[in-house]
């Protein structure tokens, strides 16, 4: 019986032993492929934007932060194309406020932005599961990101030539079409929704970041079918207010950019597709031209990379075909 028990002690002994050294070796391994800020760190959720930092330091004029709807219906190569400025997507699926705060405070080690747009949506993110799901995930990344860094361990044991830049610069390209045929109306009320202690700290965050850089910060809503209303409308103008921030609604402007829901969302109005995209990259563009003074930079030698990588971008939206 004794010795049924001393061997029963020994095995969960061994198990322990085990553990530990294979988290030691985790954190070990961590150090040979950290990046030089946490949020670098790339796995399938964010592993297009991300490589924003292969983008040339000081190269960017324009940051947007944000989740799906943003690199759905924002694509940074056509608004260079139609307005000359450089722009990134920071964005990945079910993105928090304090995720993108944490994203700005490393790219401004790298990167002198003239503009920061933060899209409102993800302010209203508050489902317990998709917070305590990423903050869980950020959490054992912080501790090991080996785990996460997918790229960086496969591109150090196998000594792979540094990968190419993003064409895409972060745009989700999709030319589905699965129209809204709902009849859902933007019904005027005095209601403001609470926005969530965290997240609201976490856009004071930005909100001070971009002051104490002279950076202007625009606060957008992509058109949405699902889920934005007048009381999440009435939340951010008053915070908008508040700040002195501009702040646009895309669902107040579907006129002008000539914008449906039966042929420009993917997925029956929850996210745009390339048609989209197209629509609000023309409206947008134009109003960042016109009012942030952003530079022209299309023959500008020292944003030579942008022309580089403008082919591959087209060649991915017109199917090869010119």
């Amino acid at each position: 019986m004794l010795q049924k028990k001393a061997s029963r002690i020994k095995s969960v002994l061994k198990a322990i032993v085990f553990v530990m050294l294979l988290l030691a070796v985790l954190h070990s391994v961590s150090y040979l492929v950290m990046p030089k800020a946490e949020v670098r760190l790339s796995n399938t959720r964010s592993q297009e934007s991300m490589r924003v930092f292969d983008e040339p330091d000081n190269s960017l004029d324009v940051l947007f932060f944000g989740h799906s709807g943003v690199y759905s219906a924002i694509s940074p190569m056509e608004l260079y194309k139609e307005y000359g400025f450089t722009s990134y997507v920071c964005s990945q699926p079910a993105q928090l406020p304090w995720e993108s705060a944490q994203w700005l405070r490393a790219l401004l080690k790298v990167q002198t932005p003239k503009l920061v747009v933060f899209e409102v949506d993800h302010l209203f993110y508050d489902k317990s599961t998709t917070v305590i799901g990423n903050s869980f995930k950020h959490l054992v990344n912080s501790a090991f990101p080996v785990l996460k860094n997918h790229t960086g361990w496969k591109d150090w044991f196998t000594r792979r030539p540094k990968r190419e830049r993003s064409a895409n610069k972060g745009f989700y390209y999709n030319t589905s079409v699965r129209p809204y045929t709902g009849k859902k109306k933007f019904t005027e009320t005095e209601k403001v929704y609470k926005i969530g202690k965290k997240h609201l700290d976490a856009l004071e965050e930005v909100y001070k970041m971009c002051k104490e850089n002279e950076i202007a910060l625009m606060l957008l809503e992509i058109p949405s079918a699902i889920v934005w209303d007048c009381s999440r409308f009435n939340a951010v103008k008053y915070y908008a207010q508040k700040r002195g921030l501009e702040f646009i609604d895309l669902n107040q402007h579907f006129e002008e950019m000539k914008f449906s829901w039966k042929t420009d969302t993917r997925d029956k109005g929850d996210h745009l597709n390339y048609s989209g995209a197209l629509k609000v990259c023309g409206y947008i563009g134009r109003h960042l031209k016109e009012n942030y003074n952003l530079a022209d930079r299309r023959d500008d030698p020292e944003y030579a990379t942008w022309k580089e990588d403008l082919p591959r971008y087209e060649k991915l939206v017109t199917g090869g075909k010119k």
